[in-house]
């Protein structure tokens, strides 16, 4: 059985997915199996260029299946659906606009079983900002120890981490680990995020996506809240990782969103019984 299971959902991006796919070929962590699921009409699957990949992806020894999973109802529901695929110990969650360099994956893996934590994050980089440095935006809190749970509440201090993901701030602030990886503290991580498969299911995976509308946003931003809350979490520097910077299919069309995920939070947090620990603890502090 593979380590982890890659699970890429995927709506009418298909130059996108290729150069995304095309990335897990060269992975040095060998051990994973890719699961893709297509929304678009057409479907992005019946691409001769993505088939090529998939099939040289075949060839290397990994097991490869593909879904077209319609019609669309909101992204936390195609996430739940891909989740419930999912078998191996770890899941990464990788968007279709991502690109990876080689040692990605295996970092990756590497520091969710030194950490034991809820997930570990490489946040990509836009680089079209490659020379618009904003030193105003590159806050960085380092983990000096062993990943914990702390409290991350929206609007807190420690909110404000989401800053360095602005951009291509994680490029420039990763320059200074290149010879020197470090793990470091976030309010939330997405588009590259690896999860332990059984500590995402504990919270409840993405199962709370009937009570959000058709176009909807910050599912990831939940659950690892509640992750960050019971096992804790983090990011890598340098990340490994690049936006495409194509653009969203997540807005309705006035370009907004209809509902976001995080209007659910006070009632997660009391069906998982955190609330009282939420409680008794300041923002940025270790969970009792």
């Amino acid at each position: 059985m593979p380590i982890v299971d890659v699970l890429i959902p995927t709506f009418q991006r298909t130059t996108a997915l290729a150069a995304t796919l095309a990335c897990l070929l060269g992975q040095e962590l060998e051990s994973f199996s890719v699961v893709v699921s297509d929304q678009g009409e057409p479907s992005a699957l019946e691409d001769g260029t993505i088939q090529a990949v998939l099939r040289a992806l075949r060839a290397l020894g990994h097991e490869v299946r593909t879904y077209t999973h319609r019609p669309p109802r909101n992204i936390a529901e195609h996430r739940e659906f891909l989740l419930q695929q999912a078998s191996a110990p770890y899941v990464l969650f990788l968007d279709d606009d991502v690109l990876m360099e080689r040692w990605v994956l295996r970092r990756l893996v590497e520091t969710i079983q030194e950490e034991r934590c809820g997930f570990v994050g490489a946040f990509p980089a836009g680089l079209s900002y490659l020379h618009d440095i904003r030193p105003h935006q590159q806050h960085l809190e380092l983990w000096e120890g062993p990943v914990h749970p702390e409290l991350v509440e929206p609007g807190s201090p420690a909110w404000e981490r989401a800053q360095l993901h602005r951009a291509a701030n994680v490029w420039h602030v990763g320059q200074r680990f290149a010879t020197q990886p470090r793990r470091y503290k976030v309010a939330w991580i997405a588009q590259c995020c690896l999860y332990d498969r059984a500590k995402l299911l504990e919270v409840g995976g993405f199962s709370f996506w009937p009570r959000l509308p058709r176009y909807s946003s910050g599912e990831d931003v939940l659950v690892q809240l509640l992750l960050l809350w019971r096992y804790g979490g983090c990011g890598i520097l340098p990340s490994g990782t690049y936006h495409q910077e194509v653009p969203t299919t997540v807005l309705n069309k006035r370009g907004t969103v209809d509902g976001h995920a995080l209007d659910l939070l006070p009632e997660l947090l009391e069906r998982l019984g955190l609330a009282s620990a939420v409680d008794r603890t300041a923002p940025g502090q270790p969970v009792p």
